[in-house]
C-alpha cells in the first residue's frame, strides 16, 4: 500500500480532524493516495483507527 502524499489532491468526501497528520490539508482533507481503516472486532466509531496515519515531520 503506498501512501504517498499528493498533496495537490484530496481523496473525495475524505475528512479529517487529525492536525498532526502529515496528509491531513488546513481544510481538513485527505490527501493520501488511500487510507485504510483497522480493526475489525470495532463495534463503535471511536474503536476505529486510521493506518494510514503519519505524523508530520516523521514519515
Amino acid at each position: 500500500m503506498s501512501n504517498k502524499c499528493n498533496c495537490n489532491q484530496t481523496i473525495p468526501h475524505v475528512g479529517c480532524d487529525v492536525t498532526n497528520c502529515k496528509y491531513n490539508t488546513n481544510d481538513c482533507h485527505c490527501t493520501a493516495e488511500n487510507i485504510s481503516v483497522h480493526n475489525s472486532s470495532a463495534v463503535t466509531k471511536g474503536e476505529t483507527y486510521c493506518s494510514t496515519f503519519c505524523p508530520r515531520g516523521t514519515c
